[in-house]
């Protein structure tokens, strides 16, 4: 087996759905291949990264401490940011430091909502309470919004995958939200990044803007694994606009064959 039909099954593989012949042969090139065995690497970080986190059970004072902690954290990555860059010529060097905090900050917000929508339910009258209950899912929208953004700009390629995995948990994201996506499925280093975009991306799939985005998006793709998950997902919502760049994966004589046998497969859907 070469690199291109490896990584082809390696979600496969990583996912323990390979028959035991070509699951050996994956093995057996893993074993010679330091770029294969980065990409398995990255796979399983992302399948670890769509995991469900285990609920923890907060305690009484956790709206108070997350607002110091957060204010504490962000005091310490301002006198870092200044610090490095007096030692380093103006070039900030506090990047795992800003990368630690707002890691845990993100895991941080989730053990708030809930918590807190229930506290504010509990001791206010109804009308007041369904307004608060407004405001407060408008603040963690925001707060998610925001760990989204900044972590988008690591360099960490899992901080960037956590990054796009927010956005499944908003019901509604706004346009800025769903061009932050599209932008790092087209434009990301990293293709775990960029496949953790789409699969993002995928439950949005109802809204006619995002189908025009990834019908845009699919002539861009070059990476296999890319290209299959698109064309599986347009066809599976019957978006007749996917059938031009569909046909054009079909013709490019680079495409490789596994792709075009879900091409086909595709059309005949369309």
């Amino acid at each position: 087996m070469n690199c291109e039909e490896v990584q082809l099954l390696l979600i496969e593989y990583v996912d323990n759905n390979l028959p035991e012949a070509k699951r050996l042969e994956v093995e057996g090139h893993l074993d010679s291949c330091e770029k294969c065995r980065q990409e398995e690497k990255e796979i399983r970080e992302l399948f670890q990264a769509m995991d469900d986190s285990p609920l923890e059970e907060p305690g009484a004072s956790l709206r108070r401490g997350f607002d110091q902690m957060l204010q504490s954290e962000l005091n310490i990555v301002a006198q870092e940011r200044r610090g490095g860059q007096e030692a380093d010529g103006g070039r900030t060097i506090s990047i795992r430091r800003i990368s630690t905090v707002w890691a845990a900050l993100a895991a941080f917000v989730l053990l708030v909502v809930g918590v807190f929508i229930g506290t504010r339910i509990t001791y206010t009258h109804e009308g007041a309470a369904t307004t608060q209950l407004s405001e407060l899912k408008s603040e963690v929208k925001d707060m998610k919004q925001t760990l989204m953004f900044t972590l988008l700009k690591e360099e960490s390629a899992s901080d960037r995958i956590k990054a796009v995995n927010y956005a499944t948990e908003m019901s509604n994201p706004d346009q800025q939200v769903i061009g932050a996506l599209i932008s790092t499925l087209n434009h990301d280093k990293n293709v775990n990044v960029r496949l953790a975009s789409l699969y993002s991306l995928a439950k949005f799939s109802d809204i006619q803007a995002v189908r025009d985005s990834l019908v845009s998006s699919l002539p861009k793709q070059a990476e296999p694994i890319i290209q299959i998950v698109m064309i599986n997902l347009l066809t599976e919502n019957k978006e007749s606009k996917a059938v031009k760049p569909i046909e054009e994966i079909l013709s490019n004589r680079n495409t490789l064959p596994a792709v075009k046998d879900i091409a086909r497969k595709g059309l005949k859907t369309l």
